[in-house]
């Protein structure tokens, strides 16, 4: 595993890879496979570290994930400080995270590549939206899009919910503050705590406080709520273009991309090749194992 803060589109990103670093060349006898996991929100890579190492385990292939711009800060570092959300609206919203993404692309994916990407629900939307670039489509072999969010996010039952408790957002920020200043012996207990509540894997602590950074919250939610905004009817010309590379995965149980919505997938689009599970929305949080398995065995099949 290697991990290092790159500038993407003029952000300083946390960029973690499994096998092959991004800046390393290809040897001309080893294949040129690349799995690229474009996260969910929040888009922090430490969430995805046993998903990714069962992949690259599965697969044998270099794998490779992109926090989402802002999501992850450098500490103790002011050469690597990272810009405000206000003023810089546009790196860190829907459309900005969808340019972080190309960005990464153009830099770090080399000539020749086999592309494998893997979108985890809002990655999903993004990576719809990267297919809309040559440049993209002509290196990628496949698309696998888990518990995917292209659609109508905020009349989901979790969309309705992020609105409703929309007006007290300054207090979860607010509060985040006050936990950062805590003395770390009680800051870190009361995270113990909220983990053993919800029965969260202690491996996801470190990621967790990162995550309670007020200046990190306050992107996740920007990011969050121009979901909300944005993402309203499927691109369903789009997905037509590349179903023969793209599977999707439902829950069954799933606020986020209810079955429903994959029962209207295949409605329009029967060719759709969709998959139910269940498997929870949040499943690099205690189910990596299990769903990297899965995807690396649809990666290997292509």
């Amino acid at each position: 595993m290697q991990q290092a803060f790159l500038e993407i589109n003029g952000v300083k990103t946390n960029v973690l890879t499994y096998g092959k670093w991004v800046e390393e060349s290809f040897k001309p006898s080893e294949p040129k496979d690349i799995v690229l996991v474009i996260p969910g929100n929040p888009g922090l890579t430490g969430f995805y570290k046993m998903f990714m190492h069962t992949l690259n385990e599965k697969t044998g292939f270099p794998v490779w994930c992109v926090a989402h711009a802002g999501h992850e800060i450098p500490k103790k570092n002011p050469l690597f400080s990272i810009q405000r959300l206000k003023g810089n609206e546009g790196l860190f919203g829907l459309r900005g995270q969808v340019e972080h993404k190309l960005d990464f692309i153009k830099k770090y994916v080399p000539e020749g590549a086999r592309l494998h990407l893997v979108g985890h629900s809002i990655g999903s939307y993004m990576i719809l939206e990267l297919l809309k670039e040559e440049l993209v489509r002509e290196k990628v072999v496949d698309v696998k899009l888990l518990f995917p969010t292209f659609e109508y996010m905020a009349e989901t039952a979790n969309g309705k919910f992020l609105n409703f408790v929309k007006p007290f957002i300054w207090l979860i920020v607010f509060l985040s503050w006050i936990y950062t200043l805590l003395p770390s012996i009680l800051s870190n207990f009361l995270m113990y705590i909220y983990m053993e509540i919800n029965s969260i894997p202690k491996m996801h602590f470190r990621v967790l406080v990162q995550l309670v950074e007020p200046s990190i919250l306050q992107k996740v939610f920007f990011l969050a709520y121009e979901e909300l905004e944005f993402v309203k009817e499927r691109n369903a010309s789009l997905i037509k273009e590349n179903c023969n590379k793209i599977k999707f995965l439902y829950g069954h149980k799933d606020g986020w991309a209810p079955p429903a919505y994959r029962d209207s997938l295949k409605k329009d689009i029967p060719e759709a090749n969709t998959e139910m599970s269940q498997f929870d929305h949040t499943f690099v949080l205690k189910q990596s194992r299990e769903v990297g398995s899965i995807v690396a065995d649809w990666i290997v099949a292509n």
